[in-house]
């Protein structure tokens, strides 16, 4: 009996190890912080994102108008 205990624990560790039903594991009561922490990383990095592409736009303009003044101030090219 005792070995079959054992080779059921080892066969699904998942299903023989988990809390009854109506009890909570230690942890899963914290599944909200998670998701909300989770959720503040996620948006921003979105926005750090959102932030270094409006900055590259940027400095492609920047730099898309130097290379207009430039060529304006050297025409032998």
């Amino acid at each position: 009996m005792m070995m079959m205990v054992l080779v059921l624990a080892l066969a699904f560790p998942a299903t023989t190890l988990a809390a009854p039903i109506g009890h909570e594991a230690a942890g899963e009561s914290n599944l909200g912080f998670l998701f909300t922490g989770f959720s503040v990383v996620w948006v921003g990095l979105i926005a750090y994102a959102f932030y270094v592409n409006r900055r590259e736009q940027a400095l492609r303009r920047e730099l898309e108008e130097l290379r207009h003044q430039l060529a304006d101030k050297n025409p032998s090219d």
